[in-house]
């Protein structure tokens, strides 16, 4: 019998409807965040105090953890094309709301909102549906091309949006700039809701659709998995830097005297690391293994955090900076790209890919919560000086450490799977 050519994969047909989920996934969130970018537009038009304009971060970021829990089992139990859609066009519609400046307590529970509609029944969907696109030999350049395609998305709209806020801000005001902002995210997410329900085509279930949205028995079988346990520290120790990454701006001033406009361009240019890092780790996952560019990608990340630390603080060794940090960028970027790719190789079916990720992603994600607190307590504790930087440094490349000993030890666990695909690949291709 002859084989069937499988040089062209399914990700290839598909790529149109991944396009349209690289938007979609970046655009959701440029709602619940733009208030950040336009910090002090937002608190003096809206009316509000700083800690107000802080407790709707404190909304959406407390919504989202409950969000995180139980969206897995959303996405088990409905099809991840409704629930998709239904979270862009809701987010949207929220967003109309705020054209009408309501007071905070509106502009509070629409912030409280936005929480579930761009997680609870959005996040696990996606990735679902993102798994769904691609042969099982695909999933890193699926999941690859998904985070830097995200990045691209990002960098090319906040670089539009911007000189559009700027534009209208001279020529009519600034309320209108940010009225005109809102209504821009507003209407896209609607469009996108529309475009993702006539694109994706749900895949069909092997299992039948379970009764109930808690699946008792799939919870515990994933919970008893070695992998998933591995997976959550895998992401936790990689978004650890991800989310603590800022603080390479500061201590550039700091420690080697840089100018603000220097260390600014230093933080943006994590932005133009993000589609190499995950576009590359994607290409090669597919050819060598998700898990094994991932380990390779933790390597980078520690030389470059250890290479952070020893360069002595002067102004002639900025260059020297940059090399560290691109490697930093890239090689966090790169395991970001391989946080759910790897799930092939655990052995995990699609269909009970939401309750899976209803485990990992909260605690995974929720080194968001811890390393803010702990990078403070260390500069608050070291006076914002030089050491203060390099201890949390030290701290966040430990953990790359223990990242690198769970991805290796994943591994290990997952070596008959990792076989099977790469002999699934090679069959396909001969």
């Amino acid at each position: 019998m002859k084989k069937e050519n499988k040089t062209t994969g399914k990700l290839k047909g598909n790529m149109p409807t991944l396009i349209i989920l690289i938007i979609s996934g970046a655009l959701i969130y440029a709602l619940p965040y733009f208030r950040s970018y336009y910090y002090d537009s937002f608190v003096k038009l809206f009316n509000i105090s700083n800690t107000q304009m802080g407790a709707l971060g404190s909304a959406f970021g407390g919504a989202s953890v409950f969000a995180y829990c139980l969206g897995g089992f959303c996405a088990d139990r409905w099809p991840a094309r409704g629930l998709m859609t239904i979270s862009l066009i809701a987010t949207g519609l929220c967003g109309f709301i705020l054209l009408l400046y309501p007071p905070y307590g509106v502009v509070f529970m629409v912030h409280l909102v936005w929480g579930i509609t761009s997680i609870l029944t959005f996040w696990s969907a996606l990735v679902k549906a993102i798994r769904s696109l691609a042969d099982s030999d695909e999933q890193g350049k699926a999941f690859g091309f998904f985070e830097g395609g995200r990045g691209i998305v990002n960098m090319v709209q906040s670089a539009i949006i911007l000189a559009l806020f700027g534009y209208i801000s001279k020529a009519v005001s600034e309320k209108a700039a940010l009225s005109a902002i809102i209504a821009i995210y507003s209407t896209i997410c609607i469009l996108l809701g529309a475009m993702v329900f006539f694109m994706f085509k749900e895949p069909e279930r092997t299992d039948g659709v379970p009764e109930k949205l808690f699946n008792i028995p799939v919870l515990k079988r994933v919970a008893k998995m070695p992998t998933t346990w591995l997976q959550i520290l895998v992401i936790f120790c990689s978004y650890a830097m991800i989310i603590s990454y800022f603080y390479i701006t500061p201590y550039a001033t700091s420690a080697f005297g840089a100018s603000a406009i220097i260390a600014a361009a230093l933080g943006y240019f994590s932005q133009y690391c993000r589609p190499v890092g995950c576009f590359v780790s994607g290409i090669l996952a597919d050819k060598f293994g998700s898990s094994k560019i991932c380990a390779i990608s933790y390597v980078i990340m520690i030389a470059g955090i250890a290479g952070l630390i020893v360069t002595p603080g002067s102004p002639s060794m900025i260059w020297m900076i940059l090399v560290f940090i691109a490697a930093i960028y890239a090689s966090m970027y790169a395991i970001q790209s391989m946080h759910y790719a790897i799930m092939e190789e655990g052995d995990y079916p699609l269909e009970i890919t939401g309750t899976a990720t209803a485990i990992i992603t909260p605690i995974g994600y929720s080194a968001e919560f811890f390393m803010p607190i702990i990078g403070g307590m260390c500069l608050d504790h070291w006076n914002n000086s030089e050491t203060g930087y390099k201890v949390f440094f030290g701290i966040l490349g430990a953990l790359a450490l223990i990242g690198l000993i769970a991805i290796l030890a994943w591994m290990v666990i997952t070596k008959e799977k990792r076989m099977q695909i790469m002999a699934e690949k090679n069959n396909g291709n001969g």
